[in-house]
């Protein structure tokens, strides 16, 4: 007899077999280590840390899994779509896209999620066709997010270096805000924003750091895959200074690439737009809904980008791409001439 599959949502008698299935593919090299973990993957659904689906054969075997989970957002409410994957003997068959349909509908659907928001690697083109089959937005490209290793792991691949990844996300439901645009990223921000609306106007944010009140931020360092995420839910008179001590840490930590968020609802975050710049930060999109209100992000890289390994399936990531190295190369030129 043939063996089946189903899809189901996450039971906790599946969490033992949901480790096997990581192991599987990606070694012990994945660099959520909580999903090595049984007892913590039971915990995450119960405290709503993360809603899980996964296929499971006849047989009882788990051969695929998705996830929504709580991430690097300060808005505890945006959850992250990630972490699809299908064991090797698999590949090829359904098994992914039913997986990722059935997540998106029942989910949100289920847990009553309101927006989901994505990161598809750029190693490959399937996650990105299938963030665009299930109507997720492309809204920015984080350069060089995952090291290589895991990556080529997963895919039976060679290492080529470090891994982008596409910005992707999908609301349930309007959230009304008024986004200002810094004068020298708009044609950048209403080509990011062009093609969905999830209750935004526009305005231009050009005003001078407000003198009355000082930066609130925090930076997040992901040492396993040299990350750093510096998220600013206030930019005050004081930014270049913190900017330049979260900076430094970030360097003595080994990090590899910098990310920064600032609120686009704030009329102001143009002129730390231009500290940013000065520093060797870069264009990299929008992240709707960051912080409830949606977030510019920034990003420099320490070394050369890996851009030509960056693999796209559709046009709008192509321009996004474009447009992403072409403010690269005018903020290395500045700084040069500087």
């Amino acid at each position: 007899m043939a063996v089946t599959w189903e899809l189901d949502l996450f039971r906790p008698g599946d969490a033992q077999g949901l480790t096997d299935l990581y192991r599987s593919v990606y070694g012990e090299d994945y660099h959520v280590k909580s999903v090595y973990d049984p007892i913590q993957l039971i915990a995450m659904q119960d405290s709503g840390e993360a809603y899980r689906a996964i296929a499971r054969t006849s047989e009882g075997e788990i051969i695929g899994h998705t996830s929504f989970y709580r991430s690097s957002p300060p808005n505890r409410d945006l959850y992250e779509s990630g972490q699809l994957l299908v064991r090797h003997d698999w590949r090829g068959s359904t098994v992914a896209m039913a997986l990722s349909r059935f997540a998106m509908t029942e989910i949100p659907r289920q847990y009553n999620l309101r927006q989901v928001w994505g990161e598809a690697v750029c190693n490959h083109r399937f996650t990105q066709r299938m963030c665009r089959d299930t109507g997720f937005a492309e809204t920015g490209l984080e350069v060089d997010l995952l090291p290589g290793e895991a990556m080529a792991q997963s895919m039976d691949g060679i290492n080529t270096g470090r891994v982008s990844a596409v910005v992707v996300f999908k609301a349930y439901g309007p959230s009304p805000q008024t986004i200002y645009l810094p004068t020298v990223y708009k044609q950048q921000l209403e080509f990011a924003y062009a093609g969905f609306d999830h209750g935004h106007s526009f305005a231009i944010g050009d005003q001078p750091l407000p003198s009355d009140r000082m930066t609130a931020g925090k930076l997040d360092i992901f040492s396993g895959v040299a990350v750093a995420r510096m998220t600013f839910n206030c930019v005050g008179s004081d930014f270049a200074d913190c900017l330049a001590g979260y900076d430094k840490q970030a360097a003595n930590s080994g990090t590899v690439v910098y990310q920064v968020f600032l609120p686009l609802t704030a009329p102001y975050t143009g002129a730390a737009v231009t500290i940013l710049r000065q520093h060797g930060y870069f264009f990299g999109g929008v992240m709707p809904r960051w912080f409830g209100g949606d977030a510019l992000f920034m990003q420099k890289i320490a070394g050369q980008p890996n851009f030509g390994n960056i693999r796209l399936y559709t046009a709008r990531a192509k321009a996004l791409l474009a447009l992403v190295q072409d403010d690269y190369q005018t903020v290395i030129k500045a700084r040069a001439d500087v």
